[in-house]
């Protein structure tokens, strides 16, 4: 038997003389959280013996000490519903008003439940390290108020968020965004009074590794003091209580499972056909530099506008299983996904979800003594589909709100009809018609292309462009030269917010094209700050004329380097400019986090690094000034 463990960021694993476990469970659940508490509870109910592991002092997670007591979205059944009904009819009974579910009761019930299904909970409790027999995860190891102590198990699942248990027992995992490695921000929730009583928001503050303790503690120290909360005087009507102890971090490792949930795949119908739950949301990603998401995520955000239309997505067993691992099954937002599909999977009702189909597969798994990923699906489907967890009819397929294509509410299909996609092309709602078209393919390019010559519609032969670009047909290039040039400053209407401008948005696809002809023209572009005035009607998402060259400056940066990467003849002209103009001294960019609109948050030294990453691929960092080339070599 193998002891498995981290020491300053590498596994490390070494023998141990094989003796039997001081305790043995039948399930062992790392993390207590959103979804460990229901994996803990759910396993329990089966009558198997639980042990939860939690290094804070409740359950509940980001939903309970993390005071993020609302939902958005996800989809509704399973058997976190009673419970939140629970805690809303005790909250009737001499508690604090609060809004969404309260908090702090939530913890108490999930207490009450865990200790009703017999589950052995060991609060302050962080585990440091597994137990393997061959590439089977056997027990694990972790440090409390009795100091080290360790238990064997037949199957343990790690709801630790950040997949902690199946990086120590070797498990493969991805990080961060395919261009930077970056997460999304992530956000404090501050608990307030006002003259209505008690309430909590949150405030994006910044970005931060939660694998890495430095910038953990940095972004704990850092956002605690910003000024959204923190203020000189305080009125009566507007009082702070408290900062939640959780940051509100939405993205870390994924782990890399039997099955993946890939963005890409999701969007071509290449989905499971035995889904445990549906996961259902919009793309949320809090991001503001959307020039460095992956083209997947721009064909979908920028050149449709697509952030508002939700959709349904079917999540099998097998994200739930670490690619080549044995005995160990993962819960909540750090199961297989790609940063893309991660801003969609994330949500509380379906991370809450995800947590107890992970409870009955692993009940499942040691009554039919079966491995994991060999877990009869009709089976666990039946058990699933009785609590609700599992429910057919969450498998809606996009939602499109009404008003949103001119031929009414598609809230379940996309359009298919020549005449229906000219309509939405020529509408202020283009997005579903784009993408529709997208979706068409070569049975529909001939009269996209007639579309492009209509010169009294510009919504039509702009939008048409648009679509063929998406189609990768040059035949868009001219009009999308045009936009670029003109700087389209029309903003489409098809999403609730964050939809994007149509020049930035043809900047994009000329890069996504590897266009030659328009690099002069976006480098004379990012020269030219001092010309940019901010004519966005989405004031969340640009509100400044700083935020509006920033979308430019990032989309004409991300589209040269693109063009450089097909066009090898045509870097050194990209790296000597580009070089230039973010190795100034005085190069600054910044933007505002959601939902302050003066705070700066500087992404100078983001655009440096990415930007330098690309040169060095080039082997062209010699471009880079001397003063800058250490900190652009990060």
């Amino acid at each position: 038997m193998k002891q498995s463990y981290r020491l300053d960021r590498h596994v490390v694993q070494q023998e141990r003389p094989d003796a039997p476990f001081a305790a043995t469970y039948d399930v062992i659940v790392v993390g207590l959280g959103t979804a460990g508490a229901f994996a803990a509870i759910s396993a329990a109910r089966r009558g198997h013996k639980v042990l939860g592991l939690e290094r804070l002092n409740c359950m509940g997670g980001t939903g309970t000490a993390g005071t993020v007591q609302g939902y958005y979205f996800g989809s509704r059944g399973g058997a976190y519903e009673p419970l939140d009904e629970e805690v809303a009819a005790m909250g009737q009974k001499g508690y604090t008003r609060t809004g969404g579910v309260n908090g702090e009761l939530k913890k108490y019930v999930l207490e009450r439940h865990a200790a009703e299904a017999g589950v052995t909970i060991r609060y302050e409790s962080t585990v440091t390290g597994v137990f393997l027999e061959g590439n089977k995860v056997t027990g694990v190891r972790w440090f409390g108020p009795n100091g080290m102590e360790e238990a064997g198990a037949t199957v343990v699942i790690d709801c630790t968020a950040e997949a902690e248990v199946s990086v120590m027992a070797g498990a493969a995992f991805r990080f961060g965004r395919a261009s930077d490695g970056m997460a999304q921000p992530f956000s404090n929730v501050i608990k307030r009074t006002t003259d209505t009583g008690v309430h909590q928001f949150y405030t994006d503050s910044g970005y931060v590794d939660p694998t890495d303790g430095d910038s953990v503690s940095e972004a704990i120290l850092d956002s605690a003091l910003r000024s959204t909360h923190l203020k000189e005087r305080y009125e009566p009507s507007d009082r702070l209580i408290y900062v939640a102890p959780l940051l509100g971090i939405r993205e870390g490792r994924f782990i890399e499972g039997e099955a993946d949930v890939l963005l890409a795949d999701v969007l071509a119908d290449k989905v499971t056909g035995e889904p445990v739950f549906y996961a259902y949301s919009n793309l949320d990603n809090h991001s503001k530099d959307v020039a460095l998401e992956s083209e997947t995520y721009q064909d979908w955000i920028v050149a449709a506008s697509l952030w508002g239309i939700n959709f349904s997505v079917p999540i099998p067993l097998g994200a739930m299983i670490p690619k080549g691992v044995d005995g160990l099954l993962v819960a909540g937002r750090c199961i297989a996904l790609d940063h893309d599909m991660a801003t969609c999977v994330r949500m509380k009702r379906d991370m809450q979800k995800c947590g107890e189909a992970a409870g009955v597969a692993a009940a499942l798994s040691i009554e039919g003594g079966v491995p994991l990923r060999s877990v009869p699906y009709p089976e666990l489907a039946s058990l699933l589909r009785a609590t609700g967890c599992l429910d057919e009819r969450n498998d809606v397929g996009i939602r499109v709100p009404v008003g949103v294509v001119p031929t009414g509410d598609t809230s379940h299909q996309w359009l298919t009809d020549t005449g229906a996609i000219r309509l939405g092309l020529m509408s202020d709602k283009p997005g579903i018609a784009i993408w529709s078209a997208k979706r068409l393919g070569d049975r529909i390019r001939a009269e996209l292309k007639q579309w492009l010559h209509q010169p009294d519609d510009a919504h039509l032969s702009r939008n048409s462009a648009i679509a063929l670009a998406l189609l990768e047909d040059r035949a868009s290039l001219p009009l999308l030269r045009q936009m670029a040039r003109e700087r389209d400053s029309y903003v489409p209407r098809t999403s609730r917010k964050y939809n994007q401008v149509r020049g930035y948005t043809a900047i994009y696809l000329l890069g996504k094209l590897a266009d030659t002809d328009i690099v002069p023209e976006l480098i004379a572009l990012m020269r030219d700050r001092a010309s940019f005035t901010n004519v966005s009607t989405d004031a969340e998402f640009i509100n400044s004329d700083e935020e509006y060259y920033f979308q430019y400056f990032t989309f004409s940066l991300a589209a040269l380097l693109r063009i450089g990467d097909r066009h090898e003849d045509r870097r050194k002209a990209i790296a000597e400019a580009v070089a230039d103009m973010i190795g100034q001294s005085d190069f600054s960019l910044t933007i505002t986090l959601k939902p302050s609109k003066d705070q700066q948050y500087a992404m100078t030294d983001t655009i440096r690094r990415y930007a330098a990453s690309k040169l060095r691929q080039w082997g062209m960092t010699s471009y880079m000034k001397r003063s800058y080339s250490q900190e652009m070599s990060g």
